[in-house]
């Protein structure tokens, strides 16, 4: 058997030669891989079961709720819509106040100065509600619910306490120069009196405190 030497240029064709099949191979052995899977998998290339298949479409067609979460920091406050300002009867006073003319009982201990307007020229009518002071800061509201021009000139209007039904009555009389009023509270029941727009708000005592056995409970008409 006679045996060929390949020359140095042969040589180098067959390795090339070599190389080239090489080559082919693997790109035979690789492209039906990178058609199968050697891709990014998307939401409808992911194999599904059957069930999955057929809801599939159902649900995609079904609205999805979202629910906002609510936060305290930028959610809108809700409007508070102010009450109207209520028609006050009387102002209380200060240090500065003058000290009323009328003059109070012993009995009395609870007590401070009003001031009013003695010549309004509106007087709380059937309707209105009326923001009345007391003491300490605190204040009532009455609905006034009855109004009469007395026969003297004087006006006197009644109600009641708001929230209370006809529990606690309230009667306020305006006359030339004097204002009375009688104001019942839960707390118990307390009386305003002025002469010319100053005079004083206090508690009644109680009824224990009034008492004094023996005592006179009229007024004596002297003798003409």
């Amino acid at each position: 058997m006679q045996i060929y030497k390949l020359s140095d240029k042969q040589k180098i064709w067959a390795i090339g030669l070599l190389v080239l099949v090489a080559c082919v191979i693997m790109l035979w052995v690789q492209v039906p891989q990178s058609q199968k899977g050697a891709h990014l998998w998307t939401a409808e290339s992911i194999p599904l079961p059957e069930e999955a298949k057929v809801l599939a479409p159902e649900t995609a067609k079904a609205p999805v709720a979202v629910t906002q979460a609510k936060n305290p920091v930028s959610e809108k406050a809700p409007v508070i819509t102010p009450t109207r300002e209520l028609q006050s009867s009387w102002q209380m006073g200060d240090v500065k106040s003058d000290t009323p003319t009328i003059r109070l009982s012993e009995k009395i201990t609870e007590y401070a100065i009003v001031q009013l307007d003695q010549n309004t020229s509106q007087h709380p009518d059937v309707g209105q509600q009326i923001q009345l002071p007391m003491l300490n800061g605190a204040s009532v509201v009455a609905n006034v619910e009855a109004a009469n021009l007395n026969p003297n000139g004087d006006y006197t209007w009644s109600g009641h306490l708001q929230g209370y039904g006809t529990d606690y009555p309230v009667v306020m009389t305006y006359g030339e120069h004097s204002i009375f009023a009688t104001i019942t509270t839960p707390q118990g029941s307390y009386t305003m009196e002025s002469i010319d727009g100053l005079g004083w708000l206090y508690k009644n005592p109680a009824e224990i405190e009034l008492s004094n056995p023996g005592a006179k409970d009229f007024m004596e008409v002297p003798p003409e």
